[in-house]
């Protein structure tokens, strides 16, 4: 075999192993979104875990039951403020398409319902005022959905604390057909102080 023959027979091999290579991609990225968006629009959304109460606002039903979700952000908040509690620490992440030190995990810890200091869960180092925003507290959490309530947002999911009322998991798309609008909030691992 000629120097030339044997690199045409390279090339080609190369051609066939990088149109395999990306058929393969494309086949798996379809049959990954199509399990990631499992699920008929009607259904009911999964239950989440025993210790949380969630509830969920979709275009077709935002204006029917905002007034009940408003209702239940209510009655969350006012079990929250019951146990008295304005001294605490909280981890909290927040998910979106952000800077990385936005969205990695914070342990804030809250003075007089003030955030006294925020740090990373990870190294304890300090976290810079820019990196989290004004739902830095449970009562900043749950102005921010009164807020994302009024906008009628295509998407709001809620879970609460069972025993203390705070938000736990916060989920808010504002425009259905924008991306990278989303925004979700984790806040685990209250604490009194």
């Amino acid at each position: 075999m000629s120097l030339t023959n044997l690199y045409e027979t390279s090339k080609s091999n190369y051609l066939k192993g990088l149109i395999k290579y990306a058929c393969i991609l494309f086949t798996c990225s379809i049959i990954f979104s199509m399990s990631a968006c499992g699920g008929k629009k009607d259904e009911e959304p999964a239950k989440t875990v025993e210790k949380e109460v969630a509830k969920t606002v979709t275009p077709e039903s935002t204006k029917a039951t905002s007034s009940d979700i408003t209702s239940e952000v209510q009655r969350n908040r006012e079990k929250w403020l019951a146990h008295g509690i304005s001294d605490y620490e909280i981890e909290m992440q927040k998910i979106c398409y952000c800077v990385p030190e936005v969205v990695r995990m914070m342990v804030f810890e809250v003075k007089d319902d003030k955030v006294e200091t925020v740090r990373y869960a990870d190294t304890g180092d300090e976290v810079d005022p820019q990196h989290y925003g004004d739902f830095n507290t449970i009562e900043g959490m749950f102005s921010f959905v009164e807020q994302a309530l009024e906008k009628n947002p295509a998407d709001l999911s809620i879970a609460y604390d069972e025993k203390y009322g705070y938000i736990k998991e916060l989920s808010v798309d504002f425009k259905e057909n924008i991306a990278d609008d989303e925004i979700s909030i984790i806040a685990s691992n209250m604490r009194p102080r």
